[in-house]
């Protein structure tokens, strides 16, 4: 990967001077988007020790046991995010990730602490779409409203960041779980902990609405593929909907549920009653606070694409920017984790196709916003939280078949991996 990565960069700079590549210096090393080489202070480098002890107690307790209480799979998960984040340093690693800085700031943060209440910037989101910072105009409301909620009920920065956390995790183990018993039959042992673990959850989770938007896209996906329950199409129709209110990239989720029902299923009623459900609530916050969820896609849509469709307006920027999107989520998804997905596909297929439809149906819709133009500098590590569940279905069936010395070792790689990632780089806007 390493290799690659390095052939990629020197390619890449070779046609595409550094400065047209990156135009607003964000990054000091191509495919990674956002990313600041640093050296971790003296203070930050004392806590490796400290946090690799802690790891081997916490490895041993959950690789051997296939059903780990889901509360504290969920406390562990969030108090290592928060201390993986420490390497960064209290204020870089949980404060700057919600605040961020400067007299203008950009982020949605900096949008929330300044609207007079939720329903009125629900009703003029339309109007005032475009005076907006850089994030808020080009996503639903969704994102400013839960900061709103945050600051009043929080406050601090760093208190609402570890929120975030707890409020991803909190949201996206659980359904975790049950996902992988609906396509795996089972949770393989220390499965769910491993996804916390994962580069993606680590570096974004504490502090980015991302994560965020990835749990609700894995509960609107666990709740569709559950036909044990009868709410269970209703509840994904709600957390589409919310997933909709929240980025327009939900849209991804429409392709994966409609193409895995027609290619599974061999029907069409089930995500036809969800997009259907979806779409009224949609009309009734529209009725009800005036918020127009198209409107707004329009001109989001008009602020990513100021000068056109970005193939034709700028071509070589088209092409560096889709292969070093694919490269970052590589990265940030370790090769640990990559050659243990390679080596589960077979298994995957021949025993569970659900699953198997998924691990490429994902992908694929991925790849559609790919091509669409979607993810440019600075975006796509963050920004694909959401497509790691379908990336480690094919890991997991070969995480299973390892024994616990096997699965030690492979989380013990993750996580170093991880680690080093944090000591070396800064990598929020």
């Amino acid at each position: 990967m390493i290799v690659s990565v390095g052939l990629l960069h020197a390619v890449c700079l070779h046609f595409y001077p550094k400065e047209q590549l990156d135009p607003w210096r964000i990054s000091d090393f191509y495919p990674l988007s956002m990313f600041k080489l640093r050296v971790p202070a003296p203070s930050q480098l004392a806590l490796v020790p400290l946090m690799a002890l802690l790891f081997h107690r916490i490895r041993a307790l959950f690789a051997s046991r296939t059903a780990t209480n889901i509360l504290l799979t969920i406390a562990v998960g969030v108090s290592w995010l928060l201390l993986s984040n420490l390497l960064q340093g209290v204020r870089h690693g949980i404060d700057y990730p919600t605040a961020s800085v400067g007299t203008g700031g950009f982020e949605y943060y900096d949008d929330a602490i300044l609207i007079k209440g939720a329903l009125w910037f629900l009703a003029r989101f339309n109007d005032i779409q475009f005076e907006l910072l850089e994030h808020s105009r080009t996503h639903p409301p969704g994102p400013v409203l839960l900061y709103y909620v945050l600051h009043h009920a929080l406050g601090s920065p760093s208190v609402i960041s570890i929120a975030v956390a707890t409020l991803s995790l909190g949201l996206a183990l659980p359904y975790l779980r049950r996902g992988l018993v609906l396509l795996l039959g089972s949770e393989p042992p220390g499965a769910v902990l491993l996804y916390a673990l994962m580069p993606a959850l680590v570096i974004y989770g504490i502090a980015v609405v991302d994560a965020v938007i990835a749990a609700l896209f894995l509960a609107t996906l666990v709740e569709f593929l559950d036909e044990e329950r009868r709410a269970s199409p209703w509840l994904a129709a709600l957390w589409l909907t919310l997933s909709l209110c929240f980025t327009f990239a939900a849209l991804f989720l429409v392709p994966v549920l409609g193409g895995f029902e027609i290619v599974r299923r061999r029907r069409m009623a089930r995500s036809l009653m969800v997009f259907g459900a979806a779409a009224f609530l949609l009309w009734l916050l529209w009725f009800t606070t005036g918020f127009d969820w198209l409107e707004s896609f329009r001109r989001a849509s008009a602020i990513e694409n100021d000068k056109g469709f970005l193939l034709f307006a700028n071509p070589r920027g088209y092409l560096w920017y889709r292969l070093g999107a694919i490269a970052e989520i590589l990265i940030f998804f370790t090769p640990f984790m990559a050659a243990l997905a390679c080596r589960g596909l077979g298994k995957l297929r021949r025993e569970h196709p659900d699953a198997f439809a998924l691990t490429w149906l994902g992908p694929a819709a991925l790849g559609l916003m790919l091509l669409a133009g979607m993810l440019k500098i600075g975006e796509a590590a963050r920004v694909c939280i959401f497509i790691v569940p379908y990336l480690l279905l094919p890991a997991f069936v070969s995480w299973r078949d390892l024994d616990e010395v096997g699965r030690m070792r492979t989380m013990g790689h993750v996580h170093g991996w991880s680690t080093l990632m944090q000591l070396l780089g800064f990598y929020f806007w």
